[in-house]
């Protein structure tokens, strides 16, 4: 696994031997950073405030950042995944433009950070936690109004999304599905 494209382009990231942890595949990750560079979904990626949620590598929010992303904000429980998010923060040297919480992202109750313009969402899978999740990061303004959601879910996972969640696209790559919506409450 590696960073596939910006200023960290080629480096290797540590992979987490957790089985609490499945990350998002480099080809499924790929078609989800070709999906935002195209320009078609707002905001882009560059001067973003990304959060990644059930962050396990921080591959999503890591690759954001290499991509030109101001900040990135990683949620993670596993203390497996938090080492290796910890060293493959060290590794790119991104301790300036990250934040680690620990913890489940369904505990947090406040957001007391800079709303994100970009949220990652990739929680395990049979646990149908990504509709919860995305009613929780919405209730505690962890989003900017206008930002862009990216779940992977499982193809056979059916959402339900909160009100002011707007659907932007969806696609499938083998058995999974990427979403992405807009926060556009009234």
């Amino acid at each position: 696994m590696q960073i596939i494209g910006g200023q960290k382009r080629g480096t290797k990231l540590a992979e987490c031997k957790s089985k609490a942890v499945r990350p998002t595949s480099q080809r499924v990750r790929e078609a989800i950073f070709n999906l935002l560079a195209g320009g078609r979904f707002t905001p882009l990626i560059r001067n973003a405030t990304v959060l990644d949620i059930f962050a396990g590598t921080g591959a999503l929010g890591l690759e954001a950042l290499s991509r030109g992303a101001k900040e990135a904000f990683f949620v993670e429980h596993d203390q497996e995944a938090l080492d290796t998010l910890r060293l493959n923060i060290q590794k790119l040297r991104f301790f300036d433009s990250t934040t680690i919480l620990t913890g489940s992202v369904e505990n947090i109750t406040r957001w007391a950070y800079p709303p994100a313009d970009i949220i990652f969402c990739d929680a395990p899978y049979l646990e149908n936690l990504t509709s919860l999740t995305l009613k929780n990061i919405a209730d505690t303004g962890a989003i900017k109004k206008g930002g862009l959601v990216v779940a992977e879910i499982p193809k056979t996972e059916k959402l339900i999304l909160a009100n002011g969640f707007k659907f932007a696209d969806k696609r499938q790559y083998g058995v999974s599905s990427i979403h992405l919506f807009n926060w556009m409450p009234d």
